[in-house]
């Protein structure tokens, strides 16, 4: 063979074995970012923890050791809404909920009115299941944020109507006096009345009620809420899926609109046994990610003196920016400084769905 025809094949022999090296590196890649997708991508359970009207000082009065500060990962969120510096409970639930600016007093719907499906939703459509926990009524703004679709709060009726059609797979919560149980029943829901009974179901969509209105005031109805999401996360678990459960500690923002401190105080020492509860689920079944934030400070809340006494510049709720909590898998994907509508799609992008 002359030397022009070996010099031809050791080119052509060269040109094969660089193409058959880039196919090798680009497979390679391919099943590499598939699997750092997957890991990425386990996070099989959400509990969501909203502290109604909870600012970083509200954190402050927990003593220390605290829940809080088992925390992994730590963030601000930033609370405005579409139309207005300082957030109500329904503008700033939608937005945690459905990743959405909108309009104070507006349930699951962007600032034009058009209804926007909740982290809640789209999971329970992937096959979650679906839980909520709330110290007040389930028809009042944070909790109905998460599956109702109105342009105004106060539209209980019309809430009654989405809870019936989009509502979580369990809730406990207060609100009989606005609740219909013959239509929660027909959405089929098993209606009942108290956690012991509760405690002997072991599948199906729950309703729990557990008050007239809203429920009793920290300490009075005692154990009451961190019991409540032990027996929510008795039933979602049983979803070999995954679930989501959202649980609101409402009343942290009504000791902040009335300026109550100790109120507030016992508030707050309640949330953190709830977390507690959830961090702890965490701890034993890997694949949990606790998320905690609120939706926006109530009641200008400072901490002067030795004693920190709870000291108030207004009766209503605040501009500041609100602390956010992460624990479990995934919560080193979850730092910084957030809109409060990055939430829904971080999460999301967390599950494998």
């Amino acid at each position: 063979m002359d030397k022009r025809k070996i010099s031809n094949t050791c080119f052509i022999v060269s040109i094969v074995l660089f193409a058959v090296a880039m196919i090798h590196q680009e497979w390679t890649e391919k099943d590499s970012n598939t699997t750092t997708t997957a890991q990425q991508n386990n996070v099989k359970n959400i509990i969501f923890i909203i502290g109604d009207g909870m600012g970083p000082n509200q954190m402050s009065l927990v003593p220390t050791p605290n829940n809080f500060e088992r925390s992994q990962s730590i963030g601000f969120s930033k609370t405005y809404s579409a139309s207005h510096r300082v957030t109500d409970s329904a503008a700033g639930g939608t937005a945690l909920a459905c990743g959405v600016k909108t309009r104070n007093g507006m349930l699951g719907m962007n600032a034009d009115s058009v209804p926007v499906n909740s982290i809640m939703y789209e999971l329970s459509q992937s096959g979650f299941a679906t839980g909520e926990v709330a110290s007040c009524r389930i028809t009042h703004a944070t909790p109905a944020a998460f599956y109702a679709h109105q342009p105004n709060r106060e539209m209980d009726a019309e809430i009654l109507q989405d809870l019936c059609k989009y509502g979580p797979d369990v809730f406990v919560a207060g609100g009989n006096k606005l609740l219909v149980a013959d239509s929660l029943v027909q959405a089929g829901y098993q209606v009942i009345y108290n956690l012991d009974t509760m405690a002997t179901i072991e599948s199906g969509k729950v309703a729990c009620i557990l008050a007239k209105e809203d429920m009793p005031t920290s300490p009075f109805r005692g154990d009451t809420i961190a019991q409540s999401v032990k027996q929510a996360l008795r039933l979602l678990e049983k979803n070999e899926k995954g679930f989501f459960l959202m649980i609101e500690g409402s009343q942290i923002d009504w000791a902040g609109h009335g300026n109550e401190g100790e109120r507030l105080r016992a508030e707050m020492a309640d949330i953190d046994r709830v977390i507690g509860v959830c961090m702890d689920y965490a701890d034993a079944n890997p694949g949990t990610l606790v998320f905690i934030t609120a939706d926006h400070e109530t009641g200008g809340l400072s901490l002067p003196g030795e004693d920190l006494t709870p000291t108030f510049s207004t009766g209503q709720h605040s501009g500041v920016h609100v602390p956010f909590y992460a624990y479990g898998t995934g919560a080193d994907k979850l730092t910084g400084i957030h809109e409060n509508t990055d939430f829904k799609a971080l999460l999301l992008s967390l599950v494998n769905r």
